[in-house]
């Protein structure tokens, strides 16, 4: 409580709260382009303020489409092969499973928890990586429902103060606006703060200075289920909730990449790397689009003539106004394109004038414009090099030797390998604090799991290994990993799907066995009668237990293994107990059943 009483008497903040605003401030900007206009900056003595704002009404920023460009790779992440493991005690049948999973299904609105992470989660990152996600839930009743969670977005600028020990988070304050309600200051701005601990959550609410006079300045008084706190003649009214004894603060920092310049303490956006090319081409940016507005409507250079106008003598007239014709220019001009100028035909032709060199229009060196746009296409493009380390998205890439493609390539997958460590830490936090809301925490196994060798394969190149372990003679294991992640990939939308795969790929005898592998075994005596009916009878026992089972996917592995048994038991009884005779095939020599 005194640190409260620090935050609301004194304004205090953690110590890199400046750090934090002004980082979500700039990545708003770049992001979004909202206020980008105020990075720009004058840069010549003679612009003066109005040419300066032409400059920025000319000036069509191309920062906010780099960024968008570079966080488009960061989005491969939740699309990558990754293993999502959500049990308890190792049953994906367990009745708390099913549960949790009904309230994980809800989390963010109508959308899962899933859908979250893949969409705020990273905008978050690319927006504000210091702010916070808390997990939050509204009153129930305990007696006949389970509470449902959701998240609470905290910005930078809200999370006025928290602290860290152990890397463990031990508190959070967070900083909201709210209205007055009563009727002396209905409507009125008054402050609200959140204090989220590891068991319990309390708030201290700005309320009217009236509602309690006893109550002094710079004193509080606090009961065991509320209080007040007054502060330069602010009054704040304390309530606690009910304690939610999750055991850890219902809150984690959304950011993944550390910040340097605090030793890590805070967090900085994916593409911090490229922050300081960014603005470096906003400036050039708006060169460019200055020199091709020149470009197309260039500097007029002409002789003009006297002003005609009766009285006006150099612009002014006598009584010291300036000429309505003219403007006090003295000379006449052009203001249309469609008017004409007349010049009285000489009587001589040595008096003939040149009218070319009369009026003529300058533009700015094509020279000049090639380079400037030269330049903006090359710090757009460095962009990309320095965050992922990387000339994959440029076309220095496609001269480069095969290993050095194969290099970048691995620079880039490291590059997002970090980011999927981050976005597997902040699912595995979600799940876990909604599972201790729910009362389903125990025995709970959430975890995503990321392969190390973390390769963005699409369908055909992993398609292509399966073809080259195949021909290479490699194991079982090898093809089995192959298959899983080709499977992970196709039903990566249809979690049902893949564990239907998942559980008849466990109970295949010859799961990863190549067509000569298969061929030999179905020939060998050393394999039991049992493996090889299973073998041959594989779709038909999957089948009739689906028919007989719908559950059958979901059931425990022992029970699996008990229904699959059962029922190639009463396939080899109907075969009276004898083995499938077998023959070679010529041709592509994989063992069938010989026809009867």
């Amino acid at each position: 409580m005194a640190r409260v009483v620090e935050i609301i008497h004194k304004d205090a903040r953690h110590e890199w709260y400046n750090r934090t605003v002004e980082l979500s401030e700039l990545y708003r900007k770049l992001v979004t382009g909202d206020g980008l206009d105020s990075l720009l900056k004058p840069f010549v003595r003679r612009e003066d303020d109005a040419s300066f704002q032409q400059r920025v009404a000319l000036t069509q920023h191309v920062v906010t489409t780099v960024t968008e460009n570079i966080m488009d790779v960061f989005n491969k992440v939740p699309r990558a092969n990754y293993q999502r493991i959500l049990t308890h005690g190792g049953k994906t049948d367990d009745p708390q499973t099913i549960a949790l999973e009904d309230s994980v299904s809800g989390f963010w609105g109508q959308k899962p928890l899933d859908a979250y992470m893949k969409t705020r989660w990273l905008e978050m990152n690319a927006t504000d990586p210091n702010g916070f996600v808390v997990v939050e839930f509204k009153p129930f009743d305990h007696t006949r429902e389970r509470a449902r969670p959701y998240p609470f977005e905290v910005s930078a600028r809200q999370a006025v103060d928290y602290a860290y020990q152990n890397n463990v988070l031990q508190h959070l304050v967070v900083e909201t606006e709210v209205k007055f309600d009563t009727a002396q200051k209905k409507g009125e701005d008054g402050k609200r703060y959140t204090v989220y601990l590891e068991n319990e959550t309390f708030t201290v609410t700005q309320v009217d200075p009236r509602a309690n006079t006893a109550v002094k300045d710079g004193e509080f008084v606090v009961s065991e289920t509320d209080g007040f706190l007054k502060s330069k003649n602010r009054l704040f009214f304390i309530e606690f909730a009910l304690p939610h004894g999750a055991g850890e603060v219902p809150a984690m920092q959304v950011g993944y990449n550390r910040d340097a310049w605090t030793a890590g303490q805070t967090h900085v956006a994916p593409y911090e790397a490229a922050v300081p090319l960014l603005k470096k081409s906003i400036k050039v940016n708006s060169e460019l689009d200055i020199t091709m507005s020149q470009q197309v409507f260039p500097h007029r250079l002409q002789y003009m003539p006297v002003c005609q106008a009766p009285g006006c003598m150099d612009g002014l007239l006598a009584n010291g106004e300036k000429c309505g014709t003219c403007m006090g220019s003295g000379h006449a001009s052009i203001t249309s394109a469609q008017e004409v100028l007349y010049f009285s035909m000489p009587k001589r032709g040595e008096d003939m004038i040149d009218l070319e060199k009369i009026l003529v229009f300058k533009g700015p060196p094509i020279d000049v414009v090639k380079f400037q746009s030269e330049y903006v296409d090359k710090l757009t493009a460095g962009c990309k090099v320095v965050v992922f380390n990387s000339e994959s998205f440029t076309q220095a890439q496609i001269q480069g030797t095969a290993t050095g493609q194969m290099l970048d390539r691995d620079n880039v997958q490291d590059t997002l390998f970090t980011c999927a460590q981050g976005y597997a830490e902040m699912w595995q936090f979600l799940v876990r604090i909604t599972a201790k809301f729910t009362d389903l925490f125990e025995t709970l196994d959430a975890r995503i799991i990321f392969s190390k060798d973390f390769k963005l394969k699409g369908l055909s190149e992993l398609i292509a290994d399966l073809e080259t372990a195949k021909r290479s003679g490699s194991g079982p294991a090898v093809i089995r990993h192959i298959q899983e992640q080709i499977s992970r990939l196709i039903y990566s939308d249809a979690p049902d799907l893949y564990n239907k795969w998942a559980v008849q790929e466990r109970f295949n005898p010859f799961s990863g066995f190549s067509e000569e592998q298969m061929a030999m075994a179905l020939a060998s005596p050393s394999v039991p009668a049992r493996i090889k009916t299973r073998f041959y009878m594989f779709g038909m026992v999957f089948s009739e237990l689906e028919a007989e089972n719908p559950n059958f996917y979901n059931l425990p592995e022992a029970r699996q293994r008990e229904l699959i048994e059962a029922k190639v038991k009463t396939y080899m009884d109907e075969a009276g107990a004898n083995e499938p005779p077998v023959i070679a095939i010529p041709g592509n020599g994989v063992a069938q059943p010989a026809n009867n």
